[in-house]
């Protein structure tokens, strides 16, 4: 185990960086803490600034070689209240776990205003998240059948028919509320 686990290294540093433009350097904070998450593994977790983007927040885990990312967004970080100051980072550092879900493994935050990652499925959970999802009455499946036909019998070309098929799609959401002009 490293000799920083249970310790915290904070550091600014300013660096140049090749530039077209020849901008000023930015500062660029790094928080890195040793930390036990909810599975029981230690995880170095570490806070890189990305500003003006947000924050960066890896938990990277030695013994199965395993990162994990968190990116809390400016305004996120600003409604959690934090600074750069190492007492920020070291709160948000503390609030850091880890969770499973749909067999994918990723990094949390319990504070609040910090949102976690969105799901995306992937491999043959994509197919079972099509086949699920209802729009209005039908299943999603359906509806991009008879959107395809119609594509179809329109027979655009190139990107048009790409573009056809958005609006159709658009036209024809049964989600979409319908109002009758009188």
């Amino acid at each position: 185990i490293p000799h920083f686990f249970g310790t915290a290294l904070f550091f600014a540093a300013s660096s140049p960086r090749l530039t077209s433009t020849n901008m000023p350097a930015k500062k660029a904070s790094v928080f890195t803490h040793g930390k036990k998450l909810a599975d029981g593994d230690m995880y170095i977790i570490t806070i890189i600034d990305m500003e003006p983007a947000g924050l960066l927040v890896k938990a990277y885990n030695q013994s199965s070689n395993a990162e994990y990312t968190l990116s809390p967004t400016e305004s996120q970080i600003s409604a959690a209240g934090l600074s750069r100051s190492e007492a920020d980072l070291t709160s948000l550092a503390s609030s850091i776990d880890v969770y499973t879900t749909s067999d994918r493994t990723f990094i949390s935050s319990s504070l609040p205003a910090i949102k976690d990652q969105k799901v995306i499925p992937q491999g043959e959970n994509v197919a079972a998240f099509i086949e699920s999802t209802t729009v209005g009455g039908e299943k999603l499946p359906s509806l991009l059948a008879t959107a395809l036909s119609e594509l179809c019998k329109a027979k655009p070309a190139g990107l048009d028919a790409v573009r056809w098929l958005g609006e159709w799609l658009l036209a024809n959401n049964p989600n979409q509320p319908h109002v009758e002009e009188a």
